[in-house]
């Protein structure tokens, strides 16, 4: 697929169908792949957790849609937090732009989509970023997040 000169305007986000889990599945191992996450998950596994993401976590499932072509996902649900007024804010778990489409501008207008279209005003929305995963604290940054706090991990030793 080649690539705009200018970003585009012809993105969507839509609610994914479960007829798309196979192909978000394979997009979700890139992305464990591209963030350097540690998941051990197969491409069978992911697409199965994709169906108790939506069916029994509570998650919202969207695709990002450009040229009539899938070129992205999010995965996001409201979590209880008593430190917010309406006593929930937003776990946006996954996001993702295919490879081949990345560095024209295409996600930060699907994170301004995502925010336009799916959240209301004065929600929070919290993410992850993993260390292993420098480019995407750029891009998150970039898209108007700020750091609020640090997870640590140690594995315990025999």
């Amino acid at each position: 697929m080649s690539l705009p000169d200018t970003p585009p305007t012809d993105l969507t986000i839509e609610a994914a169908e479960p007829s798309q889990f196979d192909l978000l599945a394979r997009m979700n191992k890139e992305l464990i792949e591209d963030e350097g996450h540690r998941n051990p998950m197969n491409i069978d596994e992911l697409r199965r957790r994709f169906e108790r993401f939506v069916n029994e976590e509570g998650y919202r499932v969207d695709v990002v849609r450009w040229r009539d072509e899938i070129v992205g996902f999010a995965t996001y649900r409201q979590v209880p937090d008593n430190a917010e007024s309406c006593g929930y804010h937003i776990h946006l778990r996954q996001f993702y732009i295919s490879r081949d489409v990345r560095g024209c501008g295409l996600g930060r207008l699907a994170v301004e989509s995502l925010m336009r279209t799916r959240f209301k005003v004065g929600e929070r929305i919290f993410l992850n970023v993993l260390e292993t995963n420098p480019g995407g604290r750029a891009f998150w940054t970039k898209a108007g997040f700020n750091p609020y706090d640090t997870t640590m991990e140690r594995v315990v030793r025999g």
